[in-house]
């Protein structure tokens, strides 16, 4: 019986699917990098262990509270950029007149997250009282004005 003859094109597929496989096996891992990077000086050489992600902020509404002295909340409407189901954290700091306010998840730096945007709607009571003047309140770099 003689041989089934070899098909040119066959070969050349398996060569695609070869060369595939291999630069996947070697260029696949995270980062495509075997160097690790300098380690961190603040945490006294700890890697970080995960990384910040802020909230994207659509919108923000001010509302002055009826009291004595004056309290403001504001309500934040926006979204996580990614389908991750960790905790929101608010943080905020004031000097002056200025009140900054950071919303953001702190994520595992290996975790994968599906690729959806989740909406975010909350009211958050703003630290201290407020005596009358213009306030400037800044949200993940948006920023509203209230007067009291």
């Amino acid at each position: 019986m003689a041989p089934d003859p070899v098909n040119p094109l066959e070969n050349l597929i398996r060569l695609f699917l070869l060369i595939f496989l291999a630069f996947t096996a070697f260029f696949g891992r995270s980062g495509g990098s075997d160097i690790n990077p300098p380690p961190d000086i603040s945490t006294g050489g700890a890697q970080a262990s995960g990384s910040e992600t802020l909230t994207v902020v659509e919108k923000v509404d001010a509302l002055i509270l009826e009291s004595f002295p004056a309290q403001i909340s504001v309500h934040v409407t926006g979204y996580q950029p990614d389908g991750c189901t960790y905790p929101v954290q608010v943080q905020q700091t004031r000097v002056g007149n200025t009140v900054s306010v950071k919303i953001y998840r702190i994520l595992p730096p290996d975790i994968m997250c599906t690729m959806q945007l989740v909406p975010y709607d909350e009211n958050i009571k703003l630290d201290g009282s407020f005596e009358s003047g213009e306030y400037s309140i800044d949200v993940n770099g948006t920023v509203v004005t209230v007067k009291i």
